[in-house]
């Protein structure tokens, strides 16, 4: 079943078409959700809430007006990531128990401990600078360098202006770089020395 026939069929009850849209779109709307909250439980709460807002909203979407399936479904992400974040940001800023993929994954990728202490370091520091950027901001940051999307996709996704999305993500960069030069730095000397 294509994703245009499938549409129309959830659109019609069918909860087998929705399965089919549901596992043909997971990963992307549970990476994005990933990205922006760091957390594997946040981010699977993020993909089920995506999906129903999806599926209440499913009568709305009409691709005979030149909309897309998954830029729809990517801006419910989008917009669900942002707030959940919004309403949990108090409960993470006092959780120690939230550990990331990328800070498991990254221990497993040397053995040498030099190396893995300077790689958790630098990703500590690009998740706490990522926080401080504006939700839309980061968002941006994370659908570019995270997700690779090109600007006219996240201008599609976010509904707004390949000028826009520029914008934000020159600002976004720009305070990413700064926050990470003394640390960037450090880590070029250290090297050399060696």
């Amino acid at each position: 079943m294509d994703e245009q026939s499938a549409i129309r069929s959830a659109q019609n009850g069918n909860t087998e078409a929705l399965r089919l849209l549901f596992e043909h779109n997971r990963q992307k709307i549970f990476s994005l959700a990933y990205q922006y909250v760091k957390n594997v439980e946040d981010a699977e709460d993020i993909l089920q809430e995506t999906f129903i807002k999806a599926y209440r909203f499913l009568n709305k979407f009409n691709p005979q007006n030149g909309m897309r399936f998954s830029p729809w479904l990517y801006r419910i992400g989008i917009n669900c990531s942002i707030d959940y974040l919004r309403r949990n940001k108090k409960r993470k800023d006092t959780d120690p128990d939230t550990e990331s993929l990328d800070k498991v994954s990254s221990s497993d990728l040397t053995s040498d401990p030099e190396q893995t202490s300077q790689h958790k370091e630098l990703q500590e520091k690009i998740d706490l600078t990522l926080n401080r950027l504006s939700g839309r901001q980061k968002m941006i940051f994370i659908l570019k360098h995270y997700q690779e999307l090109t600007t006219a996709e996240i201008a599609e996704y976010m509904n707004c202006s390949e000028g826009s999305v520029k914008r934000q993500l020159f600002r976004a960069v720009a305070t990413v770089k700064k926050n990470l030069r003394g640390l960037i730095m450090e880590n070029n000397y250290e090297m050399q020395k060696v």
